[in-house]
């Protein structure tokens, strides 16, 4: 007899291996639902079946009834294989084994969660379902509001002052690109006495290059407006013993394939941070949409504006952990310099979260 044990993602996609390999004569021994550990807490559940060939029954009932045996203790069932795909919803063995992932998903799965009275607390705040219901079946039936945010404390990412001297700004249409640009072109003359200067790439919107000239002359910093890729590069060589510069970019529908691609011919070769600006009130869909985007640009850090118009702020966890790109700062109005703050675990997980356990 030949016992063998095969994982996959699907009850479907572990059966095609079990034909594959062991053949239409197999007979399913166990099914069960396994972690996948590889990626922590959003690590998804894997389906896990013993199948065999050659199989005794006889002597597989003797050595089941032995108590020492571990198919005894993990109290294993047999099944057979089903004969095809077109046999799935009506084979008697196919239905007990739904039956059976039934069971093991309402045991594990997201909705054993749903009694769970942090479960409707934790989406009201805007983060999304899916990662609620994975945050509280990893805790445990015991979580509490404790719990969640200490596994948030080491789930979040933030990152410090970027230490490239080229800081690229970038952003769909109204995430205040411009106005976070000369906070922080503010606050690096005022508080850190650095030498500063302001590129723009923005000759499309109205008024775009005066506005950052504006800035540029209050702050007594050099200011240039490009329109070509060869000519931004060559200004970056003119200012290349800045301490930073801030490069202020056009915004533009994320679905634009053509912006995205014509921003990457400016940044080819170049050396910079590139900062992706979003609304903490930015919605699912478009959080995705823009990522997919604008992850063309390889982004390294995130700054969340417009916090002041937010009503809650699970954006920020929910972006977080689902992209993994730390965030640097969070706006909180349009004063400059005043609306600014670095980003910590601590006051995401108090603004998304609140103060209370």
């Amino acid at each position: 007899m030949q016992i063998k044990t095969y994982t996959a993602q699907s009850m479907r996609d572990a059966l095609s291996q079990v034909k594959n390999e062991l053949g239409r004569d197999a007979v399913i021994i166990s099914t069960r639902e396994v972690k996948d550990g590889r990626f922590g807490i959003l690590s998804q559940p894997m389906i896990e079946i013993i199948a065999a060939v050659d199989y005794d029954k006889g002597l597989y009932n003797t050595h089941a009834c032995d108590p020492r045996s571990p198919s005894h203790r993990t109290g294993y069932q047999t099944d057979p294989l089903p004969e095809g795909d077109d046999q799935i919803g009506i084979s008697g063995e196919i239905i007990e084994l739904k039956k059976m992932m039934r069971e093991l998903i309402a045991a594990s799965g997201p909705g054993a969660q749903k009694t769970n009275p942090l479960r409707d607390r934790l989406i009201s705040r805007g983060i999304r379902q899916s990662l609620v219901d994975l945050i509280l079946r990893k805790l445990g039936k015991t979580t509490d509001m404790a719990s969640v945010k200490d596994i948030l404390s080491k789930l979040i990412r933030t990152m410090e002052v970027p230490r490239d001297p080229v800081w690229v700004f970038l952003g769909t249409t109204g995430v205040g690109k411009t106005t976070t640009m000369a906070k922080i072109a503010a606050s690096s003359v005022f508080n850190e006495s650095k030498r500063v200067a302001i590129i723009t790439l923005d000759t499309y919107r109205i008024g775009a290059v005066d506005q950052g000239k504006i800035y540029a002359k209050i702050l007594n910093i050099p200011f240039f407006s490009v329109t070509t890729p060869s000519e931004f590069k060559g200004t970056l060589s003119r200012l290349k013993d800045m301490d930073r510069i801030l490069v202020d970019t056009m915004g533009r529908s994320a679905l634009c394939d053509e912006y995205i691609t014509g921003l990457s011919d400016y940044f080819t070769g170049v050396a910079a941070c590139k900062i992706l600006l979003m609304p903490v009130a930015t919605r699912d869909r478009e959080m995705d949409i823009t990522m997919k985007s604008f992850s063309r640009l390889d982004i390294r850090s995130m700054i969340f504006t417009k916090a002041d118009e937010a009503a809650t702020f699970g954006s920020l966890i929910t972006h977080n952990l689902l992209f993994r790109i730390p965030i640097s700062y969070l706006t909180t109005g349009q004063r400059v310099p005043e609306d600014i703050e670095p980003a910590t675990t601590s006051n995401i997980i108090t603004l998304s979260l609140g103060e209370t356990a």
